[in-house]
């Protein structure tokens, strides 16, 4: 096995379990929109579900939250809040248009006024090859801003089942799509 190998291997072993969680609360959500016909119920269970890793990880020494714990947990907390507030089928499904644009504008702020430090320089540990912070935390906002405005359209115009299995299952494969056109981009040159 070679270096490049070895790396990857190691990045694999390190995050496999955090990805793993990542899917079956996902997975769970789909889950329980499909069982109950009720998205806020299925948006706050998975919600608390999150929140429940984050307790059992301070009991394992597998990393089950990746590099940006805190994060995620403070949007598992927006996204219950924001599901919980409103009630509502549409607004629930409108919430990832929102949190996206939020997120992708938290990481546009961070790569042209922190060179990417923040978010761009916590997410290259998980990336197999050399990448450039400010590029990498750009490409990802632009990602937000496309993946935000996906969401909006299947939101606003197909049925709730149709949204929801775009949701598990479509957004999981364009985000695969164009976050190796963001790794691409961010390549140190």
């Amino acid at each position: 096995m070679n270096s490049g190998q070895q790396d990857y291997e190691a990045q694999w072993q390190r995050n496999k379990y955090s990805l793993f969680v990542d899917i079956g609360i996902g997975l769970l959500f789909f889950v329980l929109a499909k069982a109950t016909d009720d998205l806020t119920f299925a948006a706050l269970v998975t919600a608390g579900v999150g929140v429940g890793v984050v307790v059992v990880q301070r009991f394992v020494t597998v990393d089950l939250l990746g590099g940006l714990a805190m994060f995620g947990v403070a949007m598992l907390l927006i996204s219950a809040a924001f599901s919980w507030f409103f009630d509502d089928d549409w607004a629930v499904k409108m919430k990832s248009t929102f949190l996206g644009v939020f997120v992708a504008t938290l990481m546009l702020c961070d790569a042209w006024l922190n060179s990417g430090r923040y978010f761009g320089g916590r997410l290259l540990r998980y990336m197999p090859q050399p990448l450039d912070a400010r590029r990498l935390a750009t490409g990802l906002g632009v990602l937000g801003l496309v993946m935000a405005i996906v969401n909006w359209a299947f939101a606003e115009f197909t049925t709730k089942d149709t949204w929801l299995y775009y949701t598990t299952f479509g957004d999981f494969a364009l985000t695969m799509v164009l976050v190796f056109a963001v790794m691409r981009y961010a390549q140190l040159r």
